[in-house]
């Protein structure tokens, strides 16, 4: 592509230069590597011209052209430091000659938070002597973000800088003005780390955000890709993991930043009737931020099998790791019972989501780590075991008391509980394991787009062409060669998406129905399999809910639905009776409560077989 010329393709053609998490076309002209941002710019990473595709963040249908922008893809891994590890890495660094950097930045955003919706952030920051004002957006794959930066004279915001592409449409349709909203004060430690034949660098950042009268504390290790085998930031990083204990946490400062604001801020009308921000004294910054529950996945018709599975089993993981994260303390240390709890379920549930993303795509794609998998599931079981205890005293034993029978005391709750648990996400063997599932997804996703741009050399695709909605772009640098081992096609894998999955989600919706037509004469052991099988149809009813026919689906998503909550009912009456049978010796009145939970047993054993039996009787799945 000559560089007199701007870049211009569509926004279709330059989606399908991923997976999801892709890469861009070879003929981008590259710049050159130079002083940005407090690092280097790198020659894969930075454009003079370039494309970029906002259009999931920005909601644009048509070409976006920056011309003589300082562009670039960066992809980097970021890991919360605990304060033990904190020590150590400054030892380390200290060790190794880092080169230390003071960062101070300002973000701005709408009172309405317009820029934060579109997951965009838009800041000023001092680099030493010198202000850049940065735009980022997301840029297809978890751990990757465009990055547009302007040198600026002076600490002012610009925003004619972005005349002439998409981003004025969008600044200009704002209706509200831009606002200082939160601001950082960072020390950054930079370390460039030579690992075989790659480069990565490390920055270390400590300091804090602030919004208002309220702050947040920064301790975090990110690792950039300089150069080299795109896996290194993953074996540098699981170094480091190991080494200090550190804890994946995928949040931007701009995420944290926008959380802390929208506690330390509220929004007032002048006289004028223009709307201001004013300041929250001394708001409670430990209860920012709330689990986070499962988010839609939309996947399309003709989106190819292993790009499909890559956007699930990412919205699954990234549920996992973020509750992970809180669940070990990442900005929650001081968060009381009640949302370690919820912390924990909405883990579980992450789990419970990528398992059945597994079986889901199983024999498409290839398998998750054996290993980490292990792991997961090991994992998996010591995070129930102090929720089984809540579910018999918060939900169970009142329900028994209400229905006037004796009333039974339990053990008191160990102050050590949410600890174990704090260190079982913490531990390195399961941060471990999150991080070779995400080394696994970024790596397919690569491979994903690799094989698209050899099957679509001609970057002119025409709109609506096959795949070229559903794809995001990262930087062709990062596309893995043959080397790396992973292939995204495997021999099983079917040629298109929606008769595959319709075909084995009816085989499963029938194998269900068959087995839950007998569910009063099943094993307990068999009744809980049968439970497994109905959530697990759920969530991939989910997945794949863009791909099927919603006359058949929604009803059978609420049957399903009702279903789950009676076998929910009865895994927790199972479990209450095994929590109360501990306790006959010494409080013979927990007899009562034994035989009110048998007898529901069988009442919602009866309950849910004739629920099980309009299944079998509902239209199977179309596509």
């Amino acid at each position: 592509m000559p560089d007199d010329k701007p870049a211009s393709i569509s926004i279709s053609a330059a989606l399908q230069y991923a997976p999801g998490l892709g890469g861009f076309p070879d003929r981008v002209t590259l710049g050159g590597d130079r002083a940005c941002g407090g690092r280097r710019c790198r020659p894969a990473g930075c454009f003079p011209v370039f494309v970029v595709a906002l259009k999931h963040a920005m909601g644009y249908h048509r070409p976006i052209i920056f011309r003589e922008i300082d562009a670039m893809i960066e992809r980097e891994l970021k890991l919360h430091v605990p304060a033990g590890a904190r020590a150590g890495i400054a030892r380390e660094l200290r060790a190794q000659k880092a080169r230390r950097i003071t960062l101070q930045a300002r973000y701005f955003d709408t009172p309405g938070r317009d820029l934060a919706a579109a997951n965009i952030a838009l800041r000023l920051r001092k680099e030493g002597r010198r202000w850049v004002q940065t735009i980022k957006a997301p840029a297809g794959d978890t751990l990757s973000r465009i990055e547009i930066n302007h040198v600026r004279p002076s600490p002012e915001l610009d925003i004619t800088l972005y005349a002439g592409t998409a981003l004025e449409a969008f600044f200009s349709g704002l209706k509200a003005p831009l606002t200082l909203r939160y601001e950082t004060r960072v020390t950054r430690q930079v370390l460039e780390i030579h690992h075989n034949e790659a480069v990565v660098e490390l920055a270390y950042d400590q300091g804090a955000l602030y919004a208002g009268e309220a702050e947040l504390p920064i301790s975090e290790l990110e690792f950039e890709q300089v150069s080299g085998d795109p896996d290194a930031i993953f074996q540098v990083g699981r170094e480091w993991l190991v080494r200090h204990g550190l804890v994946i946490d995928l949040r931007s400062k701009a995420e944290r930043g926008d959380a802390l604001a929208n506690r330390a801020l509220s929004i007032v009308a002048g006289p004028d009737g223009l709307v201001n921000l004013a300041t929250v004294a001394q708001p409670a910054v430990h209860t920012l931020f709330k689990a986070v529950r499962a988010a839609p996945v939309t996947l399309k018709p003709r989106m190819p099998v292993e790009q499909a599975y890559v956007v699930s089993a990412s919205e699954c993981l990234f549920q996992i790791i973020q509750n992970t994260a809180f669940a070990a303390g990442a900005d929650t240390a001081q968060a009381g019972h009640d949302a370690h709890m919820e912390y924990v379920h909405q883990l579980r549930v992450g789990i419970r989501r990528l398992r059945s993303c597994w079986k889901l795509f199983r024999g498409w794609v290839p398998e998750a780590p054996a290993e980490a998998t292990a792991v997961l599931r090991q994992s998996f079981g010591a995070f129930g075991n102090s929720r089984d205890l809540d579910v018999v005293t918060k939900v169970v034993a009142p329900r028994i008391k209400a229905h006037g029978l004796p009333d039974c005391s339990f053990p008191r709750r160990r102050k050590a509980a949410d600890q174990d648990q704090d260190a079982v996400a913490a531990h390195p063997d399961f941060q471990l394991a999150l991080l070779a599932f995400l080394q696994q997804l970024i790596q397919l996703g690569d491979a994903v787009a690799q094989a698209a741009r050899a099957d679509t050399p001609d970057l002119a695709l025409p709109a609506g062409s096959p795949g070229s909605a559903d794809l995001v772009p990262v930087p062709a640098s990062a596309v893995p060669d043959a080397a790396s081992g992973v292939q995204p096609v495997t021999p099983d894998t079917p040629a298109r998406l929606r008769p595959a999955l319709v075909r084995r989600l009816n085989d499963w919706l029938r194998r269900i129905a068959k087995k839950g037509a007998k569910f009063t004469v099943l094993p307990i052991e068999t009744q809980h399999d049968v439970r497994k099988q109905v959530k697990n149809l759920r969530y991939c009813l989910d997945f794949s809910e863009g791909v099927l026919s919603r006359s058949s689906l929604l009803p059978l998503k609420r049957l399903l639905a009702e279903i789950q909550e009676e076998l929910g009912d009865l895994n927790d009456f199972y479990v209450a009776e095994e929590h109360y049978r501990r306790l006959v010796d010494r409080q013979p009145q927990a007899w009562f409560a034994v035989g009110w939970l048998r007898a529901m047993q069988a009442h919602q054993c009866t309950r849910a077989q004739g629920l099980f039996r309009k299944l079998g009787k509902l239209s199977e799945l179309k596509g």
